[in-house]
């Protein structure tokens, strides 16, 4: 029996030393098209213009600003992940410490920040009945357009806020941000912006920010 099965292990051997080393000489090929596959994957996995603030995001989106200093660019194109990355940073410290797992969502014209919040600061009269049910912190989201005011700083003016997706009346969200923040007069939210950046345009596939007038 050992002796009619010989043969087999032989060709066996030999059929996996030959893929072997076709392998090997088609391996940059083979690993190109591996790469290719599950990078496919793992974008198709991702909601097209959602995305969450991480340090590589933000050094990226610092990287591509910097071109509009140094090498003069125009414009340059940002990643959901590089905005979020951007308003995280961007936000007073104070109420970005009320907010986790933030995501922004990229629309046209307007960028959707989706967090959980602590709900201490919100004004309770302007949410209705759900103020009774309000836990500590709750899911929350709120959207606006955001646009460039002076050098270094930029203004979220959310014009849509809900809590677990039950919308605040429209016309109650500016009153509801003014006094979220202590401050009647105000009806946006300042963000910190790199210098450079003289307008901002977003869209579902990506902010365009185009720099300061050229001198």
């Amino acid at each position: 029996m050992g002796c009619l099965a010989a043969p087999f292990k032989l060709v066996g051997g030999m059929g996996l030393v030959l893929a072997l080393a076709v392998g090997w000489l088609y391996r940059d090929r083979l690993a190109g098209e591996l790469h290719r596959v599950f990078d496919w994957s793992s974008r198709a996995e991702e909601p097209t213009g959602t995305g969450r603030p991480g340090s590589r995001a933000l050094i990226s989106a610092q990287s591509k600003i910097d071109s509009l200093n140094g090498w003069r660019a125009d414009s340059v194109v940002l990643t959901a992940s590089e905005v979020a990355s951007l308003i995280g940073s961007g936000l007073d410290p104070a109420l970005r410490r009320q907010l986790d797992s933030l995501q922004v969502e990229l629309g046209e014209g307007e960028v959707a920040v989706s967090a959980m919040l602590a709900t201490a600061r919100l004004p309770r009269e302007l949410i209705g009945p759900l103020a009774v049910a309000l836990r500590s912190r709750e899911p929350v989201k709120a959207g606006g357009p955001l646009r460039v005011v002076e050098p270094r700083k930029a203004e979220w003016a959310v014009r849509s806020f809900s809590i677990r997706d039950i919308p605040i009346p429209r016309d109650a969200v500016p009153k509801l941000v003014a006094k979220a923040f202590g401050d009647t007069a105000r009806r946006t939210l300042p963000v910190r912006i790199p210098a450079g950046i003289g307008e901002i345009r977003v869209r579902p596939s990506g902010a365009t920010l185009f720099g300061t007038p050229k001198s």
